[in-house]
């Protein structure tokens, strides 16, 4: 009897406190995937070793920054790398920021996180955003390092991997949804 009691002052309780504490009831029945975390390492071999960065990740790099969607796949990282990359990891271009889908699939086929997927399965846009990352830099790509798009510049290795098609198209969804309703 007494766990009846409780339980139904646990159900007025709750929507209650969520309602005088200005949460949106709506937001919460719904999926979120706007969402990701920021990660630092002071040098590459440290990123590696935490499982932060791929393997393919050479040694040397220092004041690594990655942003990663909590929600899907999608990286984005840089450090300070002025070094060479390994030819048996990464695969130089025929164009720049431009991989063919010849490319792609080789890319993703070598991953471990992608092998088992195909690159239809995934976008060729990024959805992070991070101050130190460059306009477009996705867009500057030489060299395919599994997953992972990358180039080098100044001094840097910049590096992003797209998320899978159904997160990325719903986060332009959401961002859609949120700029509409911002607009009435």
């Amino acid at each position: 009897m007494m766990k009846k009691k409780y339980l139904s002052m646990l159900a007025v309780m709750v929507p209650s406190a969520l309602l005088l504490s200005g949460c949106n009831v709506a937001d919460l029945a719904q999926d979120k995937y706007e969402q990701s975390a920021s990660k630092s390492a002071k040098t590459s071999e440290e990123g590696v070793a935490s499982g932060l960065l791929p393997k393919w990740v050479p040694a040397g790099g220092t004041d690594v920054k990655l942003e990663q969607r909590s929600t899907g796949d999608e990286r984005i990282f840089t450090m300070d790398y002025a070094g060479e990359l390994s030819s048996e990891s990464c695969k130089t271009l025929k164009l720049v920021g431009v991989p063919s889908d010849k490319e792609l699939k080789k890319g993703y086929a070598a991953d471990p996180r992608t092998k088992n997927l195909t690159a239809d399965n995934f976008v060729t846009f990024r959805t992070l955003e991070a101050d130190w990352w460059p306009q477009d830099a996705e867009q500057r790509t030489t060299t395919l390092c599994g997953r992972w798009w990358v180039h080098q510049d100044a001094g840097k290795l910049y590096a992003f991997a797209p998320d899978n098609s159904s997160v990325a198209n719903a986060i332009v969804a959401e961002r859609a949804e949120t700029a509409r309703q911002e607009s009435q």
